[in-house]
């Protein structure tokens, strides 16, 4: 059998999710942490209603199979958009499932946290956490851009599936999600051996130190961090669980994999890693990262984004050594 690059790519994800849903069966039965029923029931339903969608695309498809007609052309290229988007969120969905329920049980540990050492790596590269949040609060059009430019990363995957998708770019959308498998590996094993709560955790600045910020900035995750860490049984719904990686900054590794995957669109990917550039410099600020959490962010990106070259290259020899047997 010939594995084509989706496939492949395809495969790495399911792999890696079964290795996470293998991990948390093991792990989950010497936690605190359980996963709540209802995270059984949204899985279900977002599953049934991308099932529903691909359906209802093929009918259209028979619809008007044969039909020559220039409408008709564009609703096929609609149609074979949707199923692509709905058969690359097939492997999106459990992948975010399964990792989101490790790193949570990752972070319920009594292992001490790692901010101090962290901050004092940041201190021997020559870098003040709070020198550069005074610096950044002190001029409010700079922390309102940094404050924009970390919260679009939401948007971001978003409107990035639907342009590598509308764009017939769907091979570069299947090996996103391939480097969303693989920086989820890097990510949850360094998280487990570095629990850490994060800069404004262990700082504590003043508000007035980042007035010009959003009032939780870097802390949204903290209260829950701890309830998880204090040991009491912990119930988690998936569809409400909260960002808990602090080193290494996941938005690092995030924003240069999406840069990445547009770089067959070069007037789309300068504007973005224009933004992006921005957003990694406001993990600081606004995501409360110490600097050697952003460096291993990018550390992460940079070998993801290499391991998915190494997939495809191995892909195309393959490939290349297949033909060539032919003749």
């Amino acid at each position: 059998m010939r594995f084509d690059d989706k496939t492949k790519l395809a495969s790495t994800v399911g792999v890696i999710t079964i290795g996470f849903m293998i991990a948390d069966l093991v792990w989950a039965p010497h936690s605190n942490v359980s996963l709540d029923p209802r995270s059984y029931i949204e899985f279900a339903k977002v599953m049934a209603m991308l099932a529903v969608v691909y359906a209802i695309m093929l009918l259209v498809d028979r619809r008007i199979a044969g039909d020559k007609a220039k409408i008709a052309r564009f609703i096929v290229g609609g149609s074979d958009g949707v199923k692509s988007l709905v058969w690359n969120a097939v492997l999106f969905i459990p992948l975010g499932f399964a990792s989101v329920y490790f790193m949570y049980l990752a972070a319920a540990t009594s292992q001490p946290l790692m901010d101090q050492p962290l901050a004092v790596i940041d201190g021997q590269i020559g870098f003040s956490w709070r020198a550069f949040l005074e610096l950044t609060n002190a001029y409010p059009l700079v922390a309102k851009a940094l404050v924009f430019a970390y919260h679009s990363v939401g948007p971001q995957l978003p409107l990035l599936f639907l342009f590598l998708t509308f764009t017939g770019q769907r091979l570069r959308l299947t090996e996103f999600m391939a480097m969303l498998a693989i920086s989820s590996v890097f990510t949850a094993v360094v998280m487990a051996y570095v629990p850490a709560a994060g800069a404004y955790a262990y700082f504590q600045p003043s508000a007035a130190d980042y007035s010009n910020f959003t009032a939780r900035a870097g802390m949204w995750h903290f209260n829950e961090l701890m309830r998880i860490r204090s040991g009491e049984p912990f119930s988690l719904l998936v569809t409400h669980a909260e960002g808990l990686v602090t080193f290494p900054s996941y938005h690092t590794a995030l924003g240069m994999m999406v840069v990445y995957a547009l770089r067959d669109s070069r007037a789309a990917m300068w504007p973005v890693a224009v933004l992006n550039a921005i957003m990694i410099v406001s993990t600081l600020p606004e995501g409360g990262h110490h600097l050697i959490d952003v460096i291993a962010g990018a550390c992460i990106g940079l070998v993801t984004i290499l391991a998915v070259r190494s997939l495809q290259t191995q892909i195309s020899l393959r490939l290349m050594t297949s033909e060539d047997r032919l003749y």
